[in-house]
């Protein structure tokens, strides 16, 4: 009986630990298979780089959240600075004909300082960043209605559609940029002190402060990075869209939460992986497509991604309370 009951024991023990390492892979592949029997077109080879084309935004807005959530933050203010990014390289080419070069350059500038503002009150006045960027996201989002007077931005240059529209082979550019994003932010997790840091931080603020990491200084990186990231997203879109305009992706948030949670980041900071990540964001934009290609409302897709978010949190909470 004993023998039987260690047996159970280990293969339950195995089962979970190949669930934990691959589950998300499981969850995908079910879904694409789930998606290609019911939605005509979806494994097609032109839907799948659509597909990737579509997540590209969200995927390059996710990896720098993923960053800020795993030091145990949040930035709710990513949407709007991809807004307040498309506005600003879009007016800088329309109205001041600027070299796309340096164009592209002040919209990620734009970005890094809203960032970096958000990293400051946080760090220094110990301001949650929750509140902060909460307040960022109202003044990125205004301050593009401003600039824009409330009206789109269209005709831009022909060659800034490349960015957005463009393709190396079979794979948009928009994709490999996003892969680059991802490239970079697994590295800086798991080649350097910084990564380490990060984690340390979102694991014991206080344990970090007295082992000497210079918590001040990670909050303000990877708020930061995100407003980075958030900015070269806007960059992307308005190359897409080859216009700009203040509401544009206005719901996106949403959907990057999602993509970095499903990913296995937890909201309690100290746990998360880009490669997870980047699968989070792969669900999404499959779920996503899968449901435009169904012909499923708008609407009703906003409650599956709500959904969807609350099922992650839980079992999230669920595993921290085991391990515990």
């Amino acid at each position: 009986m004993n023998e039987n009951n260690q047996r159970f024991m280990k293969s339950s023990h195995l089962i979970s630990s190949i669930f934990s390492k691959y589950g998300l892979i499981f969850a995908l592949v079910v879904l694409i298979i789930f998606l290609s029997i019911t939605a005509e077109n979806f494994l097609t080879l032109s839907n799948i780089m659509n597909v990737l084309l579509q997540a590209s935004n969200i995927g390059i807005m996710a990896a720098g959240l993923t960053l800020v959530i795993i030091c145990a933050e949040i930035d709710l203010s990513v949407a709007s600075i991809q807004s307040m990014g498309a506005v600003v390289v879009a007016l800088l080419l329309k109205d001041y004909n600027a070299p796309i070069f340096l164009a592209v350059l002040a919209s990620l500038g734009v970005g890094i300082l809203l960032g970096a503002f958000s990293g400051l009150f946080v760090g220094l006045f110990a301001i949650p960043a929750f509140i902060l960027t909460l307040a960022m996201d109202s003044l990125a989002r205004g301050g593009a209605l401003i600039l824009t007077g409330e009206q789109s931005i269209f005709g831009l240059p022909e060659p800034f559609s490349f960015l957005g529209q463009g393709y190396i082979g079979p794979v948009p550019v928009a994709a490999i940029v996003m892969g680059l994003v991802f490239l970079i932010a697994h590295l800086i997790l798991s080649r350097t002190v910084l990564g380490t840091n990060i984690y340390a931080v979102g694991g014991n603020k206080e344990a970090a402060r007295v082992a000497g990491i210079n918590v001040f200084a990670v909050q303000l990186f990877v708020l930061t990075f995100s407003g980075f990231c958030a900015a070269l997203a806007g960059t992307v879109m308005a190359s897409r869209l080859m216009a700009a305009q203040a509401i544009m992706g206005m719901f996106d948030l949403m959907d990057v939460i999602a993509a970095v949670v499903i990913g296995g980041t937890s909201l309690l900071g100290g746990e998360g992986r880009i490669i997870g990540t980047v699968i989070g964001t792969l669900i999404i934009a499959c779920i996503r497509n899968g449901l435009n290609l169904l012909g499923i409302a708008a609407d009703w897709q906003l409650l599956a991604v709500g959904a969807i978010i609350i099922l992650a949190v839980l079992l999230d909470y669920v595993g921290k309370k085991r391990q515990s």
